[in-house]
């Protein structure tokens, strides 16, 4: 079954080394429920203050390190956890965010417990550039292979949640200009964040998938088969917005998943044909955890240098 494939994603990842249970424990602070609050246009998180326009002066965040809030819209029914890491850096709209997405089965928590924070970690702690990590929840209602995507009948609105729920409560009254924020994820999160970040290159200028998809993989029918919803959420139809963000992709040599094997070598020959730079790494591992850690400095490393070439112009 297509679940059963996708779930394969979770074979290795149970990693009591990394110290999860305290981790989890550090995380277990007062919940925030926050409902679709902050500057929004069109409906959508905005990409940050306009030039020349008044930004709050930079401050330490009240909490330094990672703590946990809920987020959702009006008329959802569940509060989803929020997983932030804040460096111990002033918060300002020039200090990075990245929002990194889950795969199926999943959420924010099981991705702290495997490692993901510990890893940011270990990057800052070699003199990585500071930014500020967020991890959404995924999950709907009524569908849990939610493809980062809002059902077409509307009863899960995963997408819209995360731009007008969780991208507001994450930067507030310092909202990140696409320049500043970045998209990324592990397997059905690689698949949602290349789909959002081609979606919204408005929102997001970088995109980090890991063992992603690129076309569409439906097996909740969160698109109810429709054409026209499938044709929206196919990164593989719309290269042309590939042209205006940074993309870096990797997946493992030995990855056997049917849903991502071979994906990312097909999605990068037709970028290659539409003369779109992007960065594929084929790196040792297959579709687990381990690869993920094995990926991660070169994803950060990548969004550093997008980050670093912004300031070489002075944006």
């Amino acid at each position: 079954m297509a679940r059963h494939r996708k779930s394969s994603e979770r074979r290795g990842l149970p990693r009591a080394a990394h110290g999860g249970l305290a981790v989890l424990a550090a995380l277990l602070l007062t919940a925030t429920i926050v409902v679709g609050v902050g500057r929004v246009r069109h409906g959508l998180a905005t990409g940050g203050h306009d030039a020349g326009s008044a930004e709050p002066p930079p401050a330490l965040p009240a909490h330094v390190g990672a703590s946990t809030s809920k987020v959702r819209l009006p008329g959802e029914r569940t509060a989803r956890d929020l997983v932030v890491y804040r460096p111990n850096v002033p918060d300002s709209s020039r200090l990075p965010v990245v929002y990194f997405l889950h795969g199926v089965p999943g959420d924010p928590a099981t991705l702290v417990d495997d490692g993901l924070v510990d890893e940011l970690k270990k990057y800052l702690a070699k003199g990585g550039q500071p930014f500020v990590l967020a991890v959404p929840d995924g999950n709907g209602d009524r569908h849990d292979d939610t493809e980062w995507a809002d059902a077409a009948d509307g009863s899960d609105r995963v997408e819209t949640r995360l731009l007008k729920a969780v991208i507001p409560a994450v930067e507030g009254d310092r909202p990140r200009d696409a320049r500043h924020r970045a998209i990324a994820g592990f397997s059905m999160g690689g698949f949602g964040a290349l789909n959002l970040g081609l979606r919204h290159p408005d929102l997001f200028g970088q995109i980090v998938s890991l063992a992603g998809y690129y076309g569409v993989d439906d097996p909740d029918h969160m698109f109810g088969g429709r054409e026209d919803v499938e044709a929206a959420n196919s990164p593989d139809r719309h290269l042309d917005a590939a042209k205006q963000v940074r993309i870096f992709m990797a997946v493992g040599q030995d990855d056997g998943n049917p849903v991502v094997e071979g994906s990312s070598q097909q999605f990068k020959r037709l970028l290659d044909a539409a003369r779109v730079p992007a960065t594929l790494q084929v790196l040792p591992g297959e579709h687990d955890w381990d690869f993920v850690t094995r990926a991660l400095p070169a994803g950060f490393d990548f969004l550093r240098q997008g980050w670093a070439a912004n300031a070489g112009t002075g944006r």
